[in-house]
């Protein structure tokens, strides 16, 4: 009867063992695959927040990169008609130009840009826009007081350049430009981080 018992806990033990050993594998795989859902979980998680960031930050730019073209759209605008008044002018421009200068439709569109750069921001941007609007304000205040003075009618035969204010502008607007572009470049990059 020994030997019975003996046999009889062997094999209680074998099934014992044989169970553990066969369990093992089947608790190791299950925590395997536990961890690697948790893993892919969260980088999908991870690539979700990074699109909702890209998104949001497209949201941002767009509007911010619209109203900086609005407003170098308009200036572009100005100066192309500066350039033709003063070209058409006769030999004075000025007064083509302070025609120009003071086109109410001109002024209101340059206006709203200008203001919707001042809330856009950033302040190098804005700084570089109310250059660009300082400029044509002085440019107006030469074309005023050349046009009204009559100084022209003295120099009929001799030929004026171009005012300084009117040829500075591109190199303004470049200003405005470049200052614009690294405001859209510094937010992107913030942006992603």
């Amino acid at each position: 009867m020994m030997v019975g018992m003996d046999a009889g806990w062997a094999g209680v033990i074998g099934a014992v063992a044989g169970g553990v050993l066969a369990g093992v594998p089947a608790l190791l795989s299950a925590w395997w695959s536990r961890q690697s859902q948790r893993e892919q979980t969260q980088a999908q998680q991870a690539l979700a927040a990074g699109q909702l960031r890209s998104a949001h930050l497209l949201q941002v730019m767009e509007p911010r990169r619209r109203v900086y073209g609005d407003f170098i759209a308009a200036i572009h605008h100005v100066r192309t008609k500066l350039y033709e008044a003063w070209n058409h002018g006769q030999g004075d421009g000025f007064g083509p130009m302070t025609v120009v200068l003071e086109d109410e439709q001109l002024s209101q569109r340059l206006d709203s840009a200008r203001a919707q750069v001042a809330l856009e921001g950033p302040e190098p941007v804005v700084a570089a826009a109310e250059s660009v609007v300082e400029l044509l304000a002085d440019l107006y205040a030469h074309a005023v007081s050349v046009h009204e003075s009559g100084i022209m009618g003295e120099f009929p035969d001799e030929p004026v350049g171009v005012p300084a204010q009117l040829a500075q502008l591109q190199h303004q607007l470049d200003r405005m430009i470049a200052a614009s572009r690294q405001a859209l470049a510094e937010h992107g990059a913030a942006g992603l981080l």
